[in-house]
């Protein structure tokens, strides 16, 4: 009973703290405004810009120039890529795999000018794939909200090219990424979808889409063709893009595009475009100028200009919709924003003077001016259901649209009755810069105040996070001075907390637009109470000296300071750095806490026996071994280990001092003896973790005896580990020779991993115990697994058993008592078994670039745990204190969690997000993104997600008091005169109700220094909420904060859970020892 009323309350308060970060994002990333809105075919304004009968193709607002159009769009194609550079030599071309491979481009450009365009076509952030279809089809802006859809698609109810396409009775063929089939389910006329996701799979799309596209062309039935091609993307991802690989695809890409350009007709206009960059390592979904730049190359076998193309080739992606909309006699879908490509509107072949200069000027101005109208429609249109825009300035930009079209249509008035004039020329450029000036600013003023911010949620939200602060501060507080039950004045602030919540969902989702000045109210009152309770608890929480120490003091310091950090965006940037130097000042703390502490002044070394021979010489040992010598070490080799770790930390684009090392690189990128060396390291790396892992189980004499949970650890973390080689040695292959492999062959190593650590991780929970029993009779069948290592096997006696049950026994039966090995470090045993078996699950999801980051931690892990025990054994007067979680080891791991986020390969950006972890031992499409998306957050979130299964060992650590601990604060004689004393972590089993408090203490700390952080980053978002870098620093920080209080949390729990488990295990073990007494 008290384990649920435990976990109701930890429940309760996360629920309470996720409910504040919730309505916050909800008022802080809020998507823009949807304007349901059609243009329509038949408008007033494009009867008046028709003026010349000759045209032999009609269209809806302007003539029809082309009849078809073949839309090809190659994934993460960027200019560069497109770009020909005729400077380069032939061993500079060799040397870079991604240049001058679409020659075909090259070879249309000069030999027909007036029939090609080549642009630099600039992206609109976020670079994820699904938001650049929305804006080349919408000619709309994404949202930074919008970027977390990437997994999954949505129906598009925007005003779109496709939809209408369909209007006037178009027929449209699709190929390629399945993606455009979940945003346009009902808009083709036929289709071949292949699925998109599986970024190590480059070749099944495009392979897909050449073997049908050749014979669709060749038909009639069809008015629209698109093409989707993933292969450069995904190589780029797998590879990045100066690799072998990416030449090669780049060849199939331009061998294609060759085809297509000699079946076209000239009634077609082909459009060949890449929807973003990618960074030097193959990513994107950022705003760096690499992830922006993408290119757009036009061709048609007749002429679609008058000109040669000018230096100025810089066009915005959404100029796309306007532009291919009037091509082919559309509407410009009602949401656009986009402006006319001008080039292609200045030849009109049926003009009898189509190179007239003045013909081409007005032709270009109908453009812009249809284009201007359904800008103007839209502005109408979105200030009757918004009011975000500047009234001022959108006031000033009609005024602007108005006078230009009094001055076109007075201008054209004067045309009809005095013909042209000297100054004709010059005034149509005039009225052209006025368009141009009208249409840009409108999107600049958009861009400026697309996310609209509601305050009122925002401040409920940040009301909301800070009650579950104040509440988790308190049951923290008030728990650990009631061993049995909360104070009314709890019960009281609980109550109203639950009160709050409801009066919030009413408002919510019943009177979503009134001001909820009653919950508010509430709230602010709530925090004071909490706040006023807590202050009740002070006055005994304080007098006891334990609470008010030098690591507890700095740690707190420190923890503010870590705090503070989402408020500058330097520091945010900058913040792996940052937190690994607060990290290793805390580490630094404890080392200082220990040598200063009175326990580890006196007592004699175990080779303190040298001195007395010489006293007046000089005892080498006697200084290295010396307690203080020890501590200096233990704090020199983790501040060493962390400083190595960083070398797994990837550069932001902000960071441009930084370099990246050969880590964060794809194996398979990396040639000759460089990729054998960052081999061999992972695998020693892992190796290291399998065996320093079996061999503390083995010294605490926790892997003897068959029982299930022992047999698990003995064959489960070997078996994976060596799997997990051999799936990083096939990784690792060459483009040319994986592809000779099946999928499933390629994904079947990292299956086997899953099945192996499935069935461990399931036996361990069913069986959690790893200790065995030797019966002392002489005529008993023993069954002892790795004697060898029975000298370093530390036995627990059934004498303590008898201290248990408070029962006596004569010598005769205590002569009889059983040996159990393990069962002093029942508890720890078996959560440090969970830990590897999930370390080598994130180990494979890493890859082997970032997996030795995981043995690292490991490492780091066990040198903090022997730390932070030293440091509270030396300044615990009673052995009931050293189980209770501190204040500083609280923030300890949370800084290690921290930390480590950035060492396992991640920043909090867009682009860091590891999306092809998401198919590690899969293949071919998945029916749900449900899997994928577990395992990218596990990729993600690696680092905080270890450090927070093993946060329970700051209570049970120090319970064993062995190793380096001992060492540090010089006791290691007097453990060895207590042995038989010697009880472990199992001294904890005497009281369940200690063991509660202690693991509720834990979690409730964790949901206080968690939120507390989550309510900084908050605040922080919203007071920069109009910053320069709201959505590319601040807002991304918020996000992953976010995402980390939802991890750190939800392990904490399933990992207590797991305690439990194992307290309960430990209970039958007793009963079944002793069968007439009650546990």
């Amino acid at each position: 009973m008290l384990i649920l009323k435990t976990f109701t309350l930890l429940v309760f308060i996360y629920i309470l703290s996720l409910s504040g970060i919730l309505i916050f994002l909800k008022g802080f990333l809020l998507s823009r405004s949807v304007v349901e809105s059609k243009s329509e075919c038949l408008v007033e304004f494009a009867l008046r810009a028709e003026d010349n009968h000759t045209h032999h193709a009609k269209g809806c607002w302007m003539h029809s120039r082309f009849k078809r159009a073949i839309i090809v769009l190659i994934d993460a194609l960027k200019y560069d890529f497109m770009e020909y550079n005729e400077t380069l030599g032939i061993d500079e071309i060799q040397n870079i795999h991604f240049k001058n491979k679409l020659t075909i481009l090259h070879q249309l450009k000069t030999k027909k000018p007036l029939n090609s365009r080549l642009y630099k076509f600039i992206a609109d952030p976020p670079t994820t794939t699904m938001q650049r279809l929305k804006g080349l089809t919408t000619g709309s802006l994404p949202t930074f909200v919008d970027a977390g859809a990437n997994f999954k698609s949505y129906h598009i109810t925007e005003d779109n090219i496709l939809e209408q396409l369909v209007q006037q009775n178009k027929k449209i063929k699709f190929f390629g990424d399945d993606t455009w089939l979940g945003l346009f389910p009902d808009q083709f006329h036929q289709s071949f979808g292949f699925p998109s996701f599986n970024i190590q799979d480059l070749h099944s799309v495009d392979d897909g889409i050449l073997a049908n596209i050749y014979s669709e062309m060749k038909k009639s039935d069809w008015d629209v063709i698109i093409a989707h091609f993933l292969g450069v993307d995904h190589c780029g991802h797998r590879f990045g893009p100066n690799f072998p690989a990416m030449r090669d695809k780049l060849l199939q890409m331009n061998a294609m595009l060759s085809n297509i350009t000699q079946l076209m007709q000239d009634d077609t206009i082909l459009f060949v475009m890449g929807d973003h960059g990618m960074t030097n390592t193959g990513d994107h979904g950022g705003d760096s100028v690499a992830e922006l730049e993408a290119g757009l190359f036009i061709y048609s076998p007749t002429q679609i200009a008058s000109s040669q193309q000018k230096d100025d080739n810089t066009v915005k992606q959404v100029d796309f919709v306007p532009t291919i909309s009037l091509l082919l006699g559309l509407p410009i879908p009602f949401s656009n924003l986009g402006m006319v490509i001008t080039d292609l509107f200045t030849h009109c072949p049926w003009w009898s003077t189509a190179t007239n200069d003045i013909r081409q000027a007005y032709h270009k101005i109908k453009a812009l001016r249809m284009n201007a109208y359904q800008i103007s429609s839209y502005l109408s249109a979105y200030q009757s259901q918004a009011s975000d825009l500047p009234e001022n300035e959108l006031r000033a930009l009609q005024q602007l649209f108005t006078n230009t079209e009094q001055e076109i249509q007075k201008y054209i008035t004067m045309m009809a009755k005095d013909g042209v004039k000297s100054d004709t020329l010059s005034k149509f450029q005039s009225l052209e810069n006025s368009y141009r000036t009208f249409i840009r600013d409108t999107r600049h003023i958009c861009e400026n105040v697309w996310a609209k911010f509601d305050l009122k949620w925002m401040l409920i939200g940040i009301l909301t996070l800070a009650l579950g602060v104040a509440q988790s501060l308190y049951l923290w507080a008030s728990w650990s001075n009631d061993e049995t039950s909360l104070p009314t004045s709890a019960k009281f602030l609980l109550g109203g907390s639950l009160a709050y919540l409801i009066c919030i969902a009413v408002h919510l989702f019943i009177f979503p637009t009134s001001v909820p000045l009653m919950p508010v109210t509430l709230a602010a009152l709530l925090i004071v109470a909490n706040f006023v309770c807590v202050k009740s608890f002070m006055p005994e929480m304080f007098v006891v000296k334990r609470y008010f120490t030098l690591v507890n003091v700095v740690s707190s310091v420190l923890f503010i300071m870590n705090c503070c950090i989402y408020f500058s965006n330097s520091f945010v940037v900058n913040e792996d750095e940052i937190s690994m130097f607060l990290l290793q000042t805390l580490v630094c703390i404890f080392s200082a806490s220990i040598i200063l502490s009175k326990k580890s002044l006196g007592g004699k070394t175990e080779h303190s026996k040298y001195s007395k021979k010489s006293k007046s010489s000089f005892d080498i040992m006697q200084v290295v071994l010396h307690p203080k010598t020890v501590c200096f070490f233990v704090c020199l080799s983790l501040c060493a280990l962390l400083r190595l770790s960083s070398s797994f930390i990837p550069c932001r684009e902000e960071q441009v001092y930084c370099r990246n090392s050969v880590f964060p690189q794809p194996l398979a990128s990396l040639e000759g003896a460089t990729k054998n060396k960052r081999y061999i390291f992972s695998i020693v790396s892992l190796a290291v973790m399998v065996y320093a892992s079996r061999r503390w189980l083995k010294h605490f004499g926790n892997l003897n005896g068959t029982s299930p949970g022992v047999v698990a650890m003995l064959y489960g973390p070997p078996l994976a580990a060596l799997f997990t080689c051999l799936h990083w040695a096939l990784q690792g292959l060459s483009d040319l020779v994986s592809d000779s492999f099946t999928p499933w062959q390629l994904a079947l190593m990292a299956q086997a991993v899953y099945v192996v650590l499935l069935v461990s991780i399931v036996t361990l929970t069913v069986w959690p115990l790893l200790i065995f029993m030797i019966p002392s009779k002489a005529n008993s069948a023993l069954y002892l697994s790795h004697k060898g290592d029975l000298q370093h096997i530390i036995p627990t006696i059934y004498n303590q058993l008898k201290v248990n049950f408070q029962q006596s026994h004569n010598e005769k039966d205590s002569e009889r008592s059983p040996i159990i090995y393990g069962l002093g470090s029942a508890y720890s045993a078996s959560i440090c078994a969970y830990l590897v078996l999930f370390g080598l699950l994130l180990t494979l999801l890493l890859s082997d670039g970032t997996a030795p980051s995981i043995t690292l931690g490991i490492l780091v892990l066990y040198l903090c745990l022997e730390l932070y025990s030293a440091a509270i054994v030396s300044n615990s007067k009673h052995e009931e204190d050293m189980s209770s979680p501190r204040w500083a080891g609280l923030v300890l791991f949370n800084l290690l969690s921290t930390v480590f986020f950035y060492t396992t390969g991640h920043q909090a950006t867009v682009p860091s997000i590891r999306f092809e972890a998401g198919y590690v031992g899969f293949y071919g499409d998945l029916k749900s993104f449900i899997l994928p998306g577990f395992l990218v957050w596990l990729n993600t979130f690696a680092g905080p997600v270890f450090f927070s299964l093993a946060g329970p060992l700051v209570i049970f650590w120090p319970l064993l008091f062995s190793g380096l601990a001992s060492w540090m604060i010089n006791k290691k004689s007097e453990q060895v005169k207590e042995k038989t004393s010697w009880q472990g972590d199992f001294s904890i089993f005497n009281n369940g109700i200690k063991l509660n408090k202690h693991l509720f203490s834990l979690v409730c700390g964790t949901i206080f220094i968690t939120s507390l952080k989550l309510l900084f980053a908050t605040c922080a978002a919203a007071l920069h909420r109009r910053h320069l870098m709201v959505w590319k620093i601040f807002a991304p920080r918020l996000v992953y904060e976010s995402a980390l209080f939802v991890t750190v949390t939800a392990c904490m729990f399933v990992v207590c859970l797991f305690v439990h488990r194992v307290d309960r295990a430990l209970i039958r073990f007793v009963k079944h020892i002793h069968p007439d007494k009650d546990s």
